[in-house]
């Protein structure tokens, strides 16, 4: 296959990515369709099925493109000499900002965290979205923070997970939000975090993960 013909089928998947972000967002996973995704994109039916099987590899697909675009925007910045909190800070936005956008995806979302336990191709596909959204996220922390890896509380691949499980949560957050109010509620969530990040990312000493032995469970309400 010529470059320039791999070129132009990269440049399709993203183009019907970003449209199946759009649609998702907008309709909701149950009601938006692959057609709508196509037209959405303005390609054929054909060959979107040539390059996504179903709704659910197009999802996938989708938080990928924004973990691979939010690590490219900062390796950019990182080069050009902006790290530091405030280039995490707009690192954090824009991570955000995504999941707001496939806000309508959620409840698809919550689904596949539910079936994470169950052995499958869509598991294992998620199984490999999830190392390679650590490993963005860690390389981007490590890239951000270059001249105060010793000054960061948590280590890089252990904020990494942090990060990628408080999106997942939010995400289920989102899924329950039936109103604009509870909406807000979450985004008020997001902001708490990030002051939480703001104040305490860079400690000068780095935390020893404490141990849970001996420690009584507490009662959950679910």
């Amino acid at each position: 296959m010529s470059e320039a013909r791999t070129l132009r089928g990269s440049q399709t998947v993203q183009r019907i990515v970003r449209a199946a972000a759009r649609v998702i967002g907008k309709s909701g996973y149950d009601r938006a369709s692959m057609g709508e995704v196509a037209r959405e994109a303005g390609v054929s039916k054909g060959l979107l099925h040539y390059h996504f099987a179903s709704k659910e590899d197009l999802l996938i697909e989708a938080q990928r493109a924004a973990f691979r675009e939010m690590h490219l925007r900062f390796t950019e910045r990182a080069r050009r000499g902006e790290k530091g909190l405030e280039a995490a800070l707009d690192a954090l936005d824009a991570m955000w900002r995504t999941v707001r956008e496939l806000r309508g995806g959620a409840p698809f979302i919550v689904e596949t965290l539910a079936m994470a336990s169950h052995d499958g191709p869509l598991n294992r596909r998620l199984a490999r979205f999830y190392v390679e959204s650590t490993s963005l996220l860690e390389d981007a922390i490590r890239q951000v923070f270059a001249d105060e890896l010793d000054r960061l509380a948590i280590s890089p691949d252990r904020m990494a997970v942090l990060i990628r499980v408080l999106l997942e949560g939010l995400t289920v957050e989102l899924a329950q939000a039936r109103t604009d109010e509870e909406a807000a509620r979450v985004d008020q969530a997001y902001l708490d975090f990030r002051e939480l990040f703001e104040r305490f990312v860079l400690s000068g000493q780095t935390l020893n993960a404490p141990s849970t032995d001996g420690i009584a469970p507490v009662p959950l309400p679910w």
